[in-house]
């Protein structure tokens, strides 16, 4: 997939986009845990990935529109850096397989940086660096005359056109998702056949990373494997499964290239749902499935949310948690109490792909978040288009912090039967989630393999060896 073609394709691109400009892209430095040679493992910027495929720390690149020129630089290795850590691909090398045109040492960057600037018409064009680039670093690197996220705020051309290209997954793109979804997929199924009475969260964890890292991948974020599925973003911890708990796992794989995948499920630790765990699930479930059949070109992003949430409202309301027509509990907010967040976001190279763009990548000119809630924190509401890459992932859950607050009781006391929610607390949540390719037709779901009904849940749990005999051999 990664080849100099495809690289040196996409920033044509971006060249015909910004014709005559200067454009520095910055990748992220290593950064030392405590010491400089026990770093933190390495990420590289995901747009610095997009547009030349270097993973080096500290890399840095110049563009050229005008010349139609990119220069790579690297940092000069270190004496001992064979030594240490072996051959590595020499500077040759990697700019050959970034397709640039030339490689400099990184040492040269603040001088050429300036020097392009000055000479097409005194400003770079730049993007959001990491924190650990600081502004004051940045604005010595470069000068005072360089528009850059570091500086005075991202450059808005600049921007726009690295979120339109980002947004449009090309068909390599799009096999680099699938690929990582079939590790995804076995993980996710060895966490359910290792799930049983008396495993720990972070055993299940733990042999989830080990599916990721013997297929070459690494996690996408940290995983979330929690019977506290009422904590959104719970982290796995120490406590042993009891049997009439649901697990909830959010658990995704990173390519060695960078691509991610997200995906969301909820089974029982018995192996069998019970009566109430079924009856939310099924609610869920229907929800998603509605959801994600929204997922088609030129849908709205927002309307796959809301379709979600109609869904759910419908499902609380037979379970006696919400009173009166759904669709008027959407349009207020009430079914919130129960599904507080939005639906999905994008998916690439980043989990929350191009979030560190902020809202600009998630909410296109004239849209903007409602205030809200729930709705507020739906991350995408742009119009669906071929190649375009989304988490689709409704939930239920019961918090307490939600059930309790004195605000919303006063706002939804017509709406949601407080006293009968009381009798939910400790249940927690369920979610699922799947990941969807838009295409000109119907919606592509490479994470389908991994189990989401009920009879398929139940055969799996539970039917194979626990987590510490599985990762002892």
């Amino acid at each position: 997939m990664h080849t100099s073609t495809l690289f040196r394709g996409r920033r044509d691109i971006l060249f015909d986009r910004l014709p005559g400009r200067a454009i520095l892209l910055m990748g992220h430095r290593q950064v030392p845990r405590n010491y400089p040679a026990n770093p933190y493992p390495f990420r590289q910027d995901s747009t610095f990935l997009y547009f030349t495929g270097c993973a080096v720390p500290g890399a840095a690149a110049l563009l050229d529109a005008e010349g139609r020129h990119t220069t790579l630089f690297l940092p000069s290795p270190d004496p001992g850096d064979e030594l240490w850590h072996g051959s590595v691909p020499g500077a040759v090398a990697i700019g050959a397989a970034a397709g640039a045109d030339e490689v400099a040492p990184r040492d040269r960057l603040s001088e050429r940086a300036r020097a392009l600037a000055a000479r097409r018409g005194g400003a770079l064009l730049g993007l959001p660096v990491c924190e650990a680039t600081s502004q004051a670093e940045l604005a010595a690197l470069v000068g005072d005359g360089v528009e850059s996220g570091a500086v005075t705020g991202p450059s808005a051309d600049l921007a726009d056109a690295v979120i339109s290209l980002r947004n449009v997954k090309d068909g390599g793109e799009v096999a680099e998702i699938v690929a990582t979804a079939e590790v995804t997929a076995r993980a996710h199924r060895a966490a359910m056949a290792a799930t049983r009475p008396g495993v720990r969260e972070r055993e299940i964890a733990a042999l989830m990373d080990a599916v990721f890292a013997a297929a070459g991948c690494a996690p996408a974020y940290g995983s979330i494997v929690t019977v506290r599925g009422e904590i959104l973003h719970g982290v796995p911890g120490a406590a042993r499964l009891e049997s009439d708990r649901l697990l909830l796992v959010d658990a995704g794989a990173e390519s060695a290239s960078g691509y991610a995948t997200d995906v969301t499920r909820t089974w029982p630790v018995s192996g069998r749902f019970g009566d109430r765990q079924r009856a939310v699930y099924e609610v869920v479930l229907r929800a998603q499935a509605a959801a994600i059949a929204r997922c088609r070109s030129g849908t709205r992003y927002r309307d796959v949310h809301l379709a979600a949430a109609r869904v759910i409202a419908e499902g609380l309301g037979d379970l006696g948690l919400l009173r009166g027509d759904p669709d008027r509990a959407v349009e207020e907010g009430a079914h919130a109490m129960f599904f507080p967040h939005g639906v999905g976001h994008l998916l690439g190279l980043d989990v929350h792909d191009m979030e560190g763009y902020g809202d600009r990548a998630g909410y296109p000119p004239g849209r903007t978040r409602s205030p809200q809630f729930g709705l507020s924190y739906l991350r995408l509401d742009r119009d669906l288009e071929p190649g375009t890459c989304v988490t689709v992932e409704p939930g239920i859950y019961f918090v307490p912090a939600l059930l309790h607050d004195a605000a919303f009781r006063r706002r939804f006391r017509d709406r949601v039967d407080f006293a009968a929610a009381e009798g939910w607390l400790g249940f927690g949540g369920v979610r699922i989630e799947d990941d969807v390719i838009v295409t000109s037709g119907d919606p592509k779901v490479p994470t389908a393999a991994i189990p989401k009904e009920i009879a398929e849940i139940e055969a799996l749990v539970g039917s194979g060896p626990d987590p510490g005999t599985r990762l002892s051999g």
